[in-house]
């Protein structure tokens, strides 16, 4: 199965806050919805540029993207 790196980006001086909690809110739709996840993470680009990601299998991207929008998303390789 192929899997999908979703990416959410936040600025600002409060960025990493609220990429923390947008985490929350993202595994509480995970949950809800039933949708596995790979991998679930925060990655620092500097002080004020911080990203959410979200590693999926691509039979949930539609779902995901139509109800969460994400910034981008990368195909990664097995």
């Amino acid at each position: 199965m192929q899997k999908i790196k979703l990416v959410w980006d936040f600025n600002g001086l409060d960025s990493m806050k609220t990429a923390q909690h947008f985490n929350i809110h993202l595994k509480e739709f995970l949950f809800k919805e039933k949708i596995l996840f790979h991998n679930i993470g925060l990655e620092p680009i500097n002080d004020y540029h911080n990203i959410a990601h979200l590693v999926i299998d691509k039979q949930y991207l539609d779902k995901i993207k139509h109800a969460l929008k994400p910034q981008r998303a990368f195909l990664l390789e097995d």
